[in-house]
C-alpha cells in the first residue's frame, strides 16, 4: 500500500515537472519566434539615406508640378504630404543611427 502511494506521488510529480517544462519551452519558443520576426521586419524595412530622401522628394514634387499645375489647392496639399513623408523618413534614418553618433543621449534620457 505504501509503495502504491509512493508510486502515485512520483507519477504526479513527474507529470507536474513535465507539464511545467513543456509550458516553459513553449513560452521560450514564442519569444524566439517573435524576436526573429521583429529582426526580419527590421531587415526588410525600407531605410533611405538623407540624400536618397531629398532626391525622391524632388522627383515627386516635380511630377506633381507637371501633373497638377491646374489644381493649385490639391497640389499644395499633396506637396505638404510629400514633405511630411520625407521629414519622417529622415527622422527614421537619424533615429535608427542615433545610438552610433550619440551613445550618451541614450543614457541621459
Amino acid at each position: 500500500m505504501e509503495i502504491l502511494f509512493l508510486l502515485i506521488v512520483l507519477v504526479v510529480l513527474f507529470l507536474a515537472v513535465f507539464s511545467s517544462r513543456k509550458e516553459q519551452t513553449s513560452a521560450a519558443d514564442n519569444r524566439k519566434d517573435s524576436a526573429q520576426k521583429e529582426k526580419q521586419d527590421f531587415a526588410e524595412e525600407d531605410i533611405m539615406t538623407y540624400g536618397q530622401v531629398q532626391q525622391r522628394r524632388e522627383e515627386l514634387i516635380s511630377v506633381l508640378d507637371d501633373n497638377l499645375s491646374e489644381k493649385p489647392e490639391q497640389l499644395d496639399q499633396i506637396k505638404r504630404i510629400v514633405n511630411d513623408w520625407a521629414d519622417l523618413k529622415i527622422k527614421a534614418f537619424q533615429d535608427r543611427r542615433s545610438w552610433v553618433r550619440n551613445p550618451d543621449k541614450e543614457k541621459s534620457s
